[in-house]
């Protein structure tokens, strides 16, 4: 039922934006029609429509601008065709991507997108975490891209489960159009746009990354392709406008979480900061443009920068200085065209048997057109030829486990990148693009060829088109089956939710279900329970997680007698009535001798605490929140308030006003 009124409201937006094109193009028609008395009707109406010809004049902005608009409105189909099974709005209703052997961790990746129900709820307590191994600050999440404005309103909009479904098929659509603008920038044909476009969205490097549940691996992919596109933009014109735009993709990026394909990122555009600014004549002028992207970009992403910067410190991640996961940089390639799913899951050509890690599959075509552009291409685009292809062997060396191993022996905190395969997914959408231009070389060259032995015949230009469309349909429809085998979904049972509630307490006592359950995670967040030690993929450093007061072990469920909030007096342990959420909470204890009071939640550099209205100190060197509590009933806040949220948002607002002067500035001639 809600996927049908889904689609109803759907079909009512596409009648609403058809009346308005057949308003806008009517109103058009009438203007053409007094501009141009000599046309026929049926010239006006084609380019009042934009069915193209050569445009009258004052309608060629309008032409351009349906075509455009209806080549992405082809590509939303297509991902949305593409991630089909993720529109069913059901939130009872997962991905899932793998056998039933396989681990999913979509729940605990989404987890962190549950920040804004509790900003809905009580506003700047959302400052802090308070739902897993005793609580962290919220604006230092990496795993699941909670703050990137996707996220943001997707989870505002239709909920945290079914906002990410639909992140997920908006992502796949952003990663499509920034195919079709590489190709744009390019200027090359709809046929190349629309497929160099098709395949980056049914790409293995985005569905594959569904196999585990990677939610962040996906938006990251899109994102960071994005940025790509603004790059190559900003490396053919060096404007301010356009380094502008580099910036905000780039803060966009880095706002989409994980940080292997960031780290892609950055390579990337170091590259390109070298290739572009260093030449034969010296040092171009134009590097002030490239500091000036990248000074945007920091300041847009401030708001999780600035948190994270100070919050580092208390980081521990799993490490692995062998980099095991890691595939010798001559294997890596062979990945865009292998599409057996069974070959992902073994440990040939010196992978890990998990498939996620490792698929990029687009095809032999696509890759065979890349190759071809480097004897197609013109002379003037061969500089942005050569980057992308350098640009592409980047991102294929920091997946490979050449650099880190060898860096790692002067910098041990790079053991911590364990999975660099996944930069890799970086590499498709340059590939991608030159694939697009080697088929438009193919293309001309073929229509030279026709126009030389068939020029007497009217029908060589659709027999070439119908030449090329057969193999890239194929294409197409390959990475389509590909990607099937990721891009599937799992219905929740009800007995999930039924063990859960066992874990209901008056109060706020940490919990913990089946441990290692993945799928426990965010419907668990969603009820409102404190989970420790719960799923994530870094831990406090020097801190161990606070006990649970129950817990399900086989089957069983476990009381054991832990406190959340309680006075320590030389008599023992006094229990106090503890209610709230995220940063804020407020403690209620009546106890006959004074104490320590001590709340299992994690002290750091933020909370402050009041008794009875009137502010009181932390104790500070210690775990756990701790304050002075004397005898008698008192009540007792604390409440999170970082100064780095502020000055985060402080330094993004900065970042805004830089950004606007920039682009309404006028440029000198």
């Amino acid at each position: 039922m809600e996927s049908a009124s889904v689609w109803l409201a759907a079909i009512f937006a596409a009648a609403l934006i058809l009346d308005f094109v057949f308003i806008a193009g009517w109103r058009k028609y009438r203007r053409l029609a007094r501009e141009n008395a000599e046309a026929s009707r049926g010239e006006l109406f084609r380019r009042a429509f934009g069915l193209g010809g050569v445009p009258l004049r004052g309608n060629a902005r309008l032409h351009a601008g349906f075509l455009a608009f209806l080549e992405l409105g082809a590509l939303a189909l297509w991902a949305a065709n593409v991630g089909w099974d993720y529109l069913n709005m059901n939130p009872r209703v997962i991905p899932f991507g793998g056998d039933f052997n396989s681990i999913d961790e979509f729940g605990s990746a989404i987890q962190s997108h549950y920040v804004w129900e509790r900003a809905r709820e009580c506003g700047w307590c959302a400052l802090w975490n308070g739902s897993q191994r005793g609580g962290y600050p919220a604006l230092t999440e990496l795993h699941g891209s909670a703050f990137h404005p996707l996220v943001m309103t997707a989870s505002l909009l239709w909920g945290v489960v079914n906002g990410a479904k639909a992140a997920l098929v908006l992502s796949f659509w952003i990663a499509g159009l920034a195919q079709w603008l590489l190709a744009k920038e390019l200027g090359l044909g709809w046929l190349p746009r629309l497929w160099s476009a098709g395949v980056a969205i049914a790409g293995g490097h985005l569905a594959g990354r569904m196999e585990l549940g990677a939610f962040s691996l996906v938006l990251s992919t899109a994102m960071c392709s994005l940025a790509l596109a603004a790059l190559l933009r900003f490396a053919r014109t060096s404007a301010r406008r356009d380094a502008v735009f580099l910036g905000i993709t780039t803060a966009s990026a880095l706002l989409s979480g994980q940080g292997y394909l960031q780290i892609g990122l950055a390579g990337i555009l170091a590259a390109a900061f070298c290739f572009f600014v260093f030449g034969r004549g010296g040092v171009s002028p134009l590097w002030k443009n490239y500091i000036l992207a990248a000074l945007i970009a920091l300041l847009l992403a401030a708001p999780l920068l600035v948190p994270l910067a100070h919050f580092s410190s208390n980081f521990v991640k799993d490490a692995d200085p062998q980099f095991r996961a890691a595939q010798p940089l001559f294997y890596i390639p062979l990945n865009l065209a292998t599409d057996n799913p069974d070959f992902y899951r073994s440990e040939a050509l010196g992978k890990l048997p998990y498939p996620y890690l490792y698929t990029l599959y687009i095809g032999w075509i696509p890759v065979l057109l890349a190759l071809s552009a480097l004897f197609f291409h013109f002379k003037q685009d061969r500089k942005l030829i050569l980057f992308m292809l350098v640009g592409a062997l980047t991102a294929f060396l920091l997946a490979s486990d050449l650099p880190f191993k060898l860096a790692a022996g002067s910098f041990p905190q790079l053991a911590g990148i364990r999975h660099p395969p996944l930069i890799a997914g970086l590499a498709v959408p340059l590939i991608l693009a030159l694939s697009a231009y080697g088929l438009e070389g193919l293309f001309t060259a073929g229509a030279k060829a026709a126009q030389r032995f068939l020029a007497p015949s009217p029908l060589w230009k659709p027999a070439l088109y119908l030449l090329l469309i057969i193999p890239l349909g194929y294409s197409l429809q390959d990475c389509f089956r590909f990607s099937q085998n990721w891009i599937g979904t799992k219905h929740l049972p009800r007995s999930l939710f039924a063990e859960l509630e066992t874990l209901q307490t008056d109060g706020l006592a940490w919990v913990s279900p089946p441990f290692g359950e993945h799928v426990y995670v965010a419907p668990a967040v969603e009820m409102g329970l404190k989970l420790s030690p719960g799923i994530l993929p870094w831990n406090w450093r020097d801190r161990e997680p606070p006990p649970p007061s129950l817990l399900i072990e086989d089957g069983l469920l476990i009381r054991s007698g832990e406190v959340y909030a309680g006075v320590v007096t030389a008599a023992g342990v006094e229990p106090c009535a503890a209610a709230g959420t995220g940063g804020y909470l407020e403690v209620v204890c009546h106890v006959e001798r004074a104490g320590i009071l001590t709340v299992k939640e994690n002290y750091w550099d933020g909370w402050r605490a009041w008794m009875d209205a009137k502010p009181i100190p932390l104790k500070s060197g210690v775990p756990w929140l701790e304050v002075e509590a004397p005898a008698g009933s008192h009540r007792f806040v604390f409440r999170y308030l970082p100064w780095d949220a502020p000055l985060g948002l402080f330094l993004f607002i900065i970042g805004c006003a830089l950004s606007a002067y920039v682009l309404t500035r006028k440029p000198k001639s």
